[in-house]
């Protein structure tokens, strides 16, 4: 087999899947200001580059200098917390987090922090809606992370392929509430929490925020965005759906009300073979990365809910999410090349189309292209 050079595909969603159009408060990547009526009152954001989850996240709000420092230290504290407690890759001292799991829970029951369990539990609830979320499909994950990081990447055999799906389903995973434990009834199974892990972290981040007294602002963790209370000058607050393949806007989407957005795209993390790319998310049915679109982008309340949503739709035909859509109260937003799909686009560009939830009808435009 021809062994190509590795392709980054960090460079671009560094950025986020989703990108704000900065119409939101005149934003800037590190700490920038606007004037209010009340002099230390400004508009602050920082992008926090140590927070874990191999992402930037950048943390926005309109208050004074004191308080936003006492924000920030909130949404790094919650950040860095729970991504000790989901990484699947290291031990930390004190913490039984995923890793420890895929150690030791098939030989006994393991204690754990309850989100944890909250997490698995939303999960479950996911996989009902989509049987391909599977968060136990880890040996998968793994195989294709770890082609992700070869210098000279191959495509793995089918038998690797094989081996890996025959220790999947979250029907291993016993949970016991009353003592906060978790056990696997599979010796070879493998979790893995990176469909909603981010996030479920930015939902707990938006309500220690609103607990400590945040009015508005927003979190951005790599496409992963929540938005906090009301803009303090009455208008909407506006964001963007990425473009593939850039760090510009393809449409934007208005909002009255605080919603979270979470994009699952092709172009996030991915390696390039003989040519052609292979995502992040895997279709467990195969055992290789889903290729149905290029992005699709979730909106809900709850962040946690449209991160696992995101990935389920993401691994569906446009058509079969739809109906998954519809059939859940779900809004959302596909993305795929242009003339790919025997269907009518809502939205086309000259590269690209796009299909949405009839309940976005009122709320999604096109940005004009450059």
């Amino acid at each position: 087999m021809n062994q190509p050079k590795k392709k980054s595909s960090t460079g671009l969603w560094i950025f986020g899947s989703i990108a704000f159009l900065f119409l939101i408060f005149g934003i800037s990547m590190y700490a920038s200001s606007r004037s209010n009526d009340q002099a230390d009152l400004q508009t602050r954001s920082v992008t926090l580059t140590d927070a874990g989850f191999d992402t930037p996240i950048t943390f926005q709000a309109e208050t004074t200098e004191d308080d936003y420092m006492r924000y920030l230290n909130i949404v790094k504290d919650v950040f860095v917390n729970d991504n000790k407690l989901f990484d699947q890759y290291h031990s930390y001292e004190g913490i039984n987090n995923v890793r420890t799991l895929n150690e030791q829970a098939a030989d006994h029951p393991v204690k754990v922090d309850p989100r944890l369990i909250d997490v698995i539990e939303l999960s479950e609830q996911a996989e009902k809606i989509n049987p391909k979320f599977d968060i136990a499909e880890g040996n998968i994950l793994s195989l294709w992370h770890d082609i992700r990081d070869m210098e000279e990447p191959e495509l793995p055999a089918p038998e690797q392929i094989d081996q890996a799906k025959k220790h999947t389903g979250s029907e291993g995973i016993i949970i016991n509430k009353e003592n906060n434990e978790i056990s696997f009834a599979d010796d070879s199974i493998k979790l893995d929490l990176g469909a909603v892990a981010k996030g479920y972290t930015a939902q707990k981040a938006k309500e220690a925020l609103e607990e400590a007294g945040l009015t508005n602002g927003f979190i951005n963790a790599g496409g992963n965005v929540v938005l906090i209370g009301n803009k303090t000058d009455g208008s909407d607050w506006v964001v963007g759906i990425q473009k593939p393949d850039t760090n510009d806007s393809l449409v934007r989407l208005r909002f009255e009300t605080p919603q979270s957005m979470v994009t699952s795209g092709d172009y996030q993390r991915f390696v390039t073979i003989d040519g052609k790319r292979y995502s992040h998310i895997i279709d467990p049915d195969t055992g290789y990365p889903a290729e149905f679109m290029r992005s699709v982008t979730v909106i809900d309340p709850d962040s946690a809910w449209a991160d696992a949503m995101s990935t389920a739709l993401f691994t569906m035909s446009v058509e079969d999410g739809m109906k998954v859509a519809d059939e859940n109260d779900l809004q959302a937003v596909w993305i795929t090349d242009k003339g790919s799909l025997d269907l009518k686009p809502d939205l086309s560009t000259s590269e690209f189309d796009i299909y949405y939830t009839d309940g976005l009808a009122d709320q999604i435009s096109l940005v004009k292209e450059k």
